[in-house]
């Protein structure tokens, strides 16, 4: 950005670079040739602003009387022309030592009110406004921009008399004398700040002007005032700044021609072609755009689009310190909030995340972070690269809490909001979005999601920015745009004290989604969220950072992040489902958990299953909505009927839901008061609390409905030895070394169960134990035909239900029966034994 300098000017600015950059000290090129006085109109009245002049009473002659043409003779005598009167000499000023003196525009420092705008001022607002020190003149430009903005019962200002207005504002803005206020305000300021403009060249117009601008945080506040004035004409019209008029003439020229002066049209339009501007005069754009992210009144085109919403969102927030402009950027999602205000300040936080240097707070607040990223190799004076490098270091949490790190949050709330705010993803899905999302409009979230429901489409290198933005946003809800929008009541109401971040506020969100009242949208952009996050681990924020150790120890060969970006499909949380009993770390556990509960709850949160039985789903159960277990019940009951792979996939989550109750909703739901009554203090976890419910299921409190769940559970254990936890643990070896085969079949019908009991003598000791507490259950809970017991039915029926039949009701009665019998005839068999031996 520094093409066009003298050479001393370019060794200058190569030493000042990195600081200008980061403490807005930056000076910008301007001409050198000397700055020429205006020849000031005669002024036709006085006023009182003569006293703040120095005038100069320098004499002019008269001219020479005039004679007849030569030709003609005449014996006459000549008579002498009356002598015309010496014209007055224009006040001058010169406050200010270190500017050239300059001319008072109309002896009064204002327009000549005698002049264009006469028949304006005849009947206007103005009319009573006393001519001097730009009186008239601000008046005027305030009625200007009042009927630009189309506020009511602004009067319609001539062109003529505009351009009159324009010029007396340009003349000012070459010599800080020309302006007397602003001249006795900054006259101090000027000798303080401004004694080493070298860099505005020594004869350089408004050289004094531009520095007061660029030092205006340290002016005192009269001086702050007036320069502010000045500020706010250049915003109108470019050319009140004769840097910028000298330095953009070609380019206005090229990409702005037509383009009437005034309104702060031309600025507009300059900054529409940035890309195409020749540095000298991006440079220049660049330091005006400066002052308007400051001061949203000081971009014309932005401030009258946004006036009413200004008034409507903001009305309370003070000019200054970029706080309307961030107060709009909050609001321009609400009702009501204009297309034409909102298309324009997304155009301005388009233009930030290109180049940092454009926000004056994030410079502010991030300065010394900044230093670090500009300070990377890669940088090259790339604007961009800092955006996204302050980003990253904060998804690392390499920011410390403070300004800086609100504000690059707030940046990347942007980036989740707008793919256009987003420079890595816009840049790499360029194409791709033209090619696939070519239609959606920007906002929302609108293209992002368009391109992630078209993975599989994408380009290499938009999937690859895709993946990585996706796991940044995964870690706060404010990452989340759709889902924050529709889930605004849902948080208020059951989240309001959570913090965001780390998940926390999502994670609020899905463990109050069974409430009556949680609203249906919000209910489905959790259900979209968690089947997201099924997808790849990685997308789950909480887990991924809980069990970074455990899936490294347990699952590392099985999606490696490294070599690519691919979505892992569900890979690695299976790994870590199925090895939850290795798994160290208890927050990694609470986390898999919470995983497993959402994968029993809803089929498609489970990847692998989900792709397995599609076919499955839509044969058997297209009409069943997903949701709190119902398409996995329905795969249940037609598991003879489904395919092979998903009736797998289906026993791979029972043998899940086996270890947890809080992986059987039903089952929880029923016995949430027999848990509480008889197992409140059994840990959860490795079926221990089923176990103990299981074990008091013949106490007489025992309710009816928990009684029918957990004896259905124990039925269905009967068909596979996996759905039993302990059984399983303590029997591995032994099923791997002796029933190997029957275990294969996975035929569910017992024949595990068969083979252990046929090779009872040659068990492990701990297997013998929990085959003789499955096969005790077995019975204690006997009903016909049950797997386990079949073999015994007509002895059950001959000598236990015969004298009572209801005997089968009550749970443990067949069992205690039979074990009775057993004990009869052992003692019989004895007592037989006994007499043939003493026979």
């Amino acid at each position: 950005m520094g093409a066009g300098r003298s050479p001393s000017r370019q060794q200058a600015a190569a030493l000042l670079l990195v600081a200008a950059v980061l403490c807005s000290t930056w000076k910008p090129t301007l001409q050198q040739p000397a700055a020429s006085p205006v020849a000031a109109t005669p002024a036709t009245s006085s006023n009182t602003a003569a006293t703040a002049t120095q005038t100069t009473a320098a004499a002019t002659p008269a001219a020479p009387p005039t004679t007849p043409a030569a030709a003609t003779q005449t014996t006459a005598a000549a008579t002498p022309a009356a002598p015309v009167p010496a014209k007055p000499a224009a006040k001058k000023n010169k406050q200010v030592e270190l500017a050239p003196e300059a001319d008072v525009q109309n002896d009064i420092d204002d327009i000549d009110v005698q002049g264009k705008c006469k028949e304006f001022l005849s009947s206007s607002v103005c009319k009573d406004v006393e001519a001097g020190e730009g009186g008239v003149a601000n008046c005027i430009s305030e009625a200007i921009s009042a009927a630009e903005a189309g506020e009511e019962g602004a009067e319609n200002v001539p062109d003529d008399c505009q351009e009159d207005v324009y010029q007396f504002m340009i003349t000012r803005g070459k010599n800080i004398n020309a302006n007397i206020p602003l001249a006795k305000a900054c006259k101090a300021d000027a000798e303080k700040l401004c004694k080493n403009t070298w860099v505005f060249g020594p004869t350089a117009e408004g050289r004094i002007i531009a520095c007061l601008r660029e030092d205006k945080d340290k002016l005192s506040k009269a001086c702050k005032a007036e320069v502010y004035k000045v500020q706010m004409a250049v915003a109108t019209d470019y050319r009140a700044d004769p840097e910028m008029a000298a330095l953009c003439k070609a380019d206005i020229e090229q990409y702005c021609k037509g383009v009437k002066d005034g309104g702060g049209r031309v600025t507009a339009c300059l900054r529409s072609t940035r890309a195409q501007l020749k540095s000298e005069c991006a440079e220049a754009v660049f330091r005006q755009e400066l002052e308007a992210d400051e001061d949203l009144r000081l971009n014309i085109v932005v401030y009258r689009k946004c006036l009413s919403d200004k008034k409507r969102f903001c009305p309370d927030v003070a000019p200054g310190s970029s706080r309307a402009r961030d107060c709009l950027v909050s609001a321009r999602h609400e009702d009501g909030f204009s297309p034409a205000c909102r298309d324009e300040l997304e155009a301005m936080i388009e233009a930030r995340v290109h180049d940092f240097r454009i926000d004056a707070r994030l410079r502010r607040a991030c300065k010394d972070q900044m230093q670090d990223c500009v300070g990377m190799d890669i940088y090259e004076g790339d604007e961009t690269i800092v955006n996204i490098c302050l980003q990253d270091n904060l998804a690392q949490g390499l920011i410390p809490d403070g300004a800086c790190k609100n504000m690059v949050y707030e940046y990347q709330q942007l980036a989740a909001q707008d793919i256009r705010f987003d420079v890595p993803l816009a840049d790499a899905c360029h194409d791709d979005r033209q090619k696939l999302c070519g239609n959606v409009p920007p906002g929302s979230a609108r293209v992002i999601r368009c391109l992630q429901t078209q993975r599989e489409k994408l380009s290499s290198h938009c999937r690859a920015e895709m993946f990585n933005e996706e796991v940044r946003f995964s870690e706060n809800i404010d990452f989340q745009f759709p889902m924050k929008q529709a889930c605004l009541t849902e948080m208020d109401r059951y989240c309001k004290d959570v913090p965001h971040g780390q998940g926390r506020v999502i994670r609020c969100l899905q463990g109050n989604k069974g409430q009556k009242d949680f609203g249906k949208t919000c209910l489905k952009e959790i259900t979209s969220y968690e089947q997201k996050s099924s997808q790849d681990y990685r997308f789950n924020f909480r887990l991924a950072s809980q069990c970074k150790v455990d899936i490294k120890g347990l699952c590392s060969g099985i999606c490696k992040p490294e070599q690519g970006q691919q979505v892992c499909g569900g890979t690695v949380l299976r790994c870590l489902t199925e090895k939850s009993d290795q798994i160290t770390s208890e927050s990694c556990r609470k986390e898999v958990l919470y995983f497993e509960k959402m994968e029993v709850s809803n089929f498609n949160n489970d990847v692998i299953l989900a792709a397995t039985c599609r076919a499955d789903v839509d044969k058997f159960c297209k009409d069943v909505e997903p949701g709190e277990g119902r398409v996995h019940a329905c795969l249940r009951e037609h598991r003879r009927e489904v395919s092979d792979g998903c009736r797998r996939e289906e026993m791979i989550l029972e043998q899940q839901e086996a270890e947890h109750i809080e992986l059987r909703p039903n089952l929880l739901k029923s016995c949430a008061d027999e848990r509480q009554a008889f197992c409140s203090d059994v840990a959860p976890g490795s079926a221990r609390v089923f176990r103990c419910l299981a074990e008091k299921l013949a106490d007489p409190d025992f309710g009816p409905k928990c009684r029918y769940e957990v004896i259905a559970k124990l039925q269905r254990r009967q068909a596979n030895w996996k759905l039993d936890p302990m059984l399983r643990r303590a029997c591995r070896s032994d099923v791997d070394a002796l029933c190997k085969s029957e275990d294969a079949q996975a035929s569910e019908s017992g024949e595990v169960y068969r083979c252990l009991v046929h090779n009872y003598d040659d068990l492990d000791l701990n297997c013998k134990k929990e085959l003789g507490r499955a096969v005790h259950m077995a019975f204690f809970i006997w009903s016909p035909n049950s797997i386990m017991t079949r073999e015994c039915d007509v002895d059950v029926q001959r000598v236990c239900l015969q004298d009572r039949p209801n005997m089968d009701r009550i749970p443990g009665q067949v069992g205690t029966c039979l074990a009775d019998v057993m004990e009869q005839l052992q003692a019989a068999e004895a007592t037989s034994r006994k007499v043939v031996k003493e026979a």
